[in-house]
């Protein structure tokens, strides 16, 4: 028996399956040539204005019942400010503390695991390190495809009440098969249309209080998830019956090598010194049309597999 637990909370980036971005004309196509699906919007050029695409709020909305969250009467964008090369504005334009949907759960292995919100938010550009095994710190030079920068994206954010690399994969497993039933992305995990940062930590048996939390990235498969947080709770439970101090930062989880290694130190959100957008009217759908997508949402994969026992979903990998 451990002497420790594991609490796991998960982040799914979900890009949404639009013709268009985000807050522009340009086409939302992935293996494009690169830089051709750009513009001065979502290249962030001076002057330049962005227009929400409906067809998001719409897709944010089936999510919205899907997942079982409230819906507030308003949700409004803020800028994330952050300086990587990935992000030509120097901001992601994003939603903080009113976001379009609070307070959700999914039921996984008949249990209900809460998410805490899900929010609208455009996706970055890609960076290529080249040479040095790709990673920046031994590359000997980058490259940045901005095609992907203002594609439209839904981030989920469960509670942090995942307690085993396998409720986790069970979790993204249920998750991806409801995304892909409602319509709203191809939940491509090797296209990088899904993606999933997991946030891991360990607290003595009983205890109460979180502990320090480390956040992996780079997983590209839902097998890849159980085995990063895998050696992630042993590596942090070495570490802690050594008496040494876990550190909170971000972690990079190599598939080759089956480890993480630490990238930096974590973000909180005063870093990213989060401010209203100014050039964006808040969100306020009509509840008539709230009503309207609520009544031509699909059955769920859940209640489809219990009218039909022999029916399973598919495990995403």
């Amino acid at each position: 028996m451990s002497a420790y637990e594991t609490v796991i909370g998960l982040e799914v980036h979900v890009e949404l399956s639009t013709a268009t971005k985000l807050f522009c004309g340009c086409p939302n196509q992935f293996g494009a040539e690169p830089n051709t699906n750009v513009c001065p919007v979502c290249l962030g050029l001076p002057g330049s204005l962005p227009v929400l695409n409906e067809r998001v709020v719409e897709f944010a909305l089936r999510i919205g019942e899907a997942l079982h969250f409230t819906v507030p009467e308003r949700s409004i964008f803020h800028r994330k400010n952050y300086f990587y090369p990935d992000m030509p504005k120097d901001f992601q334009t994003s939603q903080y503390d009113e976001p379009i949907c609070a307070d959700g759960w999914i039921e996984v292995d008949g249990a209900r695991v809460g998410i805490e919100r899900a929010h609208m938010e455009e996706d970055t550009g890609k960076s290529t390190h080249v040479g040095g095994g790709g990673r920046i710190h031994d590359a000997d030079h980058s490259l940045v495809d901005y095609n992907r920068a203002g594609v439209p994206l839904m981030e989920i954010v469960s509670r942090p009440e995942i307690v085993s690399a396998e409720q986790a994969r069970g979790y993204v497993t249920e998750l991806r098969a409801i995304l892909l039933a409602i319509g709203v992305s191809d939940v491509k995990m090797e296209e990088g249309s899904m993606r999933v940062d997991a946030n891991v930590s360990i607290r003595p048996v009983g205890a109460t209080e979180l502990g320090t939390k480390v956040e992996i990235k780079n997983m590209n498969s839902i097998r890849s998830l159980g085995r990063a947080i895998e050696f992630e709770v042993e590596r942090q439970s070495m570490l802690a019956d050594a008496g040494e101090r876990i550190v909170q930062e971000t972690r990079h989880w190599d598939e080759e090598s089956g480890v993480t290694h630490g990238m930096r130190s974590k973000e909180g959100s005063s870093d990213y010194r989060y401010f209203p957008e100014p050039d964006l009217v808040p969100v306020a759908p009509d509840p008539a049309w709230v009503d309207e997508l609520r009544d031509d949402l699909p059955e769920l994969p859940l209640s489809l597999r219990r009218r039909m026992p022999l029916c399973r979903s598919r495990n995403g990998d």
